[in-house]
């Protein structure tokens, strides 16, 4: 074995000894950010005062919750997600029972999750705030979870199977019987991204049988191909389907922008279409939006390995540079230890590109071995943002450490990293 080989097999056993010392709450579910210092949940005094008329949602203040109890589970959901899905991967390397026992212990995590959903209705799957009911979420809480726990099916006990095939349909009629429209926050009856559905409605149907999940994944296929995927900001703005901001005009440059999370989703998306209807006639086009997410996502790394929130694509030569200026003037532009997800999406997109295979390895490997545990942060450079958002640098995410070992042990699987 190599010294990077051992190196990153160090690193891995590493990040999944800190993550169950730190990252894991009483009942498994995997925290949203630490305090880099005392390497726990962050208490009240952390933050600063919250500005006067703060909308929910805005700088982790949620009225009715203190700001510790909603930085540590806002993302608890992806996060426990994709910790579930490494565990899958990790599992399918070694074929280890200790590992299987992690997995399982991952999967009642998120069990526990949709069980405090229930005081809602069944099938509703929140945000936990300070580990109890609250009554939000967002798409891709879900979608992290149900994508999870299908990875997790292949090599789940019996009883965690037959709970999962209720649990994922559950979970998908609650949004179908909304028609795709739930409060953001203080935003009521969001019309949520529309194309972000028939991934989940086929996977329903592929766990339930039921001929309605696959019948309303067609008819909202059929309305709204143009949508996918849904965030190839770089091709919209290229091709004028999107309007250029006075910022983007003003530098004559495209922003792209939250391209971790742009590139996760979709890819994810994409990746259930063309696993569970490889026959349909618009496989093609979803491989195209496979390539179109990995090409501008690649151009958001940093050399250090983490990568940036934002970047400048000039319009003429296509070179890539970073935003001036604080968010009043423009995007900030900072580094985040979140290129742990660009890694992990783009070793799950090499599935569908084999011409982009040995250079999707070099990146993700390159990812992996620059970011230790120390450098998955949630944002860097202070100097880039506003005072008042200067606190955000100070924490590690649960979304970097977790996407960490998914994308090691998936590249493990696809012999990709070794």
């Amino acid at each position: 074995m190599t010294s990077p080989e051992k190196m990153l097999r160090k690193r891995a056993a590493e990040a999944d000894t800190f993550l169950q010392d730190h990252f894991l709450d009483s009942n498994g579910v995997v925290l949203s950010q630490l305090d880099k210092e005392s390497l726990c949940i962050p208490t009240e005094s952390f933050f600063p005062d919250p500005v006067e008329g703060m909308s929910a949602g805005e700088d982790w203040y949620v009225e009715g919750f203190k700001r510790s109890e909603v930085a540590g589970y806002e993302n608890c959901g992806m996060c426990t997600g994709a910790y579930l899905a490494s565990l899958t991967y990790r599992y399918l390397v070694e074929k280890d029972s200790r590992v299987l026992t992690l997995a399982g212990k991952a999967y009642e995590a998120l069990r526990h999750v949709y069980e405090i959903g229930r005081e809602l209705e069944e099938g509703f799957f929140p945000k936990i705030y300070g580990n109890r009911f609250t009554p939000q979420t967002s798409s891709d809480q879900v979608l992290y979870a149900v994508y999870a726990m299908d990875r997790y099916h292949e090599i789940a006990p019996a009883g965690h199977r037959m709970e999962i095939g209720k649990m994922i349909p559950a979970m998908i009629r609650f949004w179908m019987k909304r028609n795709y429209t739930y409060h953001y926050y203080h935003l009521e009856n969001m019309e949520w991204p529309i194309m972000r559905f028939p991934p989940l409605l086929l996977l329903a149907q592929k766990y339930s049988g039921e001929k309605e999940f696959r019948e309303e994944a067609d008819r909202l296929l059929a309305e709204g191909m143009p949508q996918l995927p849904e965030w190839d900001q770089l091709g919209d703005k290229r091709r004028g389907r999107r309007t250029l901001s006075d910022y983007e005009k003003s530098r004559k440059a495209f922003l792209v922008y939250n391209m971790a999370d742009c590139l996760t989703m979709d890819v994810m998306n994409l990746d259930l279409l063309l696993r569970i209807a490889p026959a349909h006639a618009r496989v093609d086009q979803w491989r195209q939006g496979v390539l179109a997410m990995w090409e501008q996502a690649k151009l958001t790394i940093a050399p250090n390995g983490k990568y940036y929130s934002q970047i400048l694509v000039d319009a003429v030569t296509g070179g890539v540079r970073r935003p001036e200026g604080f968010p009043e003037e423009g995007p900030p532009g900072t580094e985040s230890g979140w290129s742990t997800m660009i890694a992990r999406g783009a070793l799950m997109a090499s599935d569908y590109l084999p011409a982009n295979r040995d250079e999707i390895r070099r990146l993700a490997t390159g990812i992996l071995s620059k970011v230790d545990i120390t450098d998955m942060t949630y944002l860097d450079n202070p100097e880039r943002l506003p005072p008042r958002l200067r606190f955000k640098t100070h924490t590690l995410s649960g979304d970097s450490i977790t996407n960490w070992l998914w994308a090691y042990w998936q590249g493990r699987f696809l012999r990709l990293i070794d």
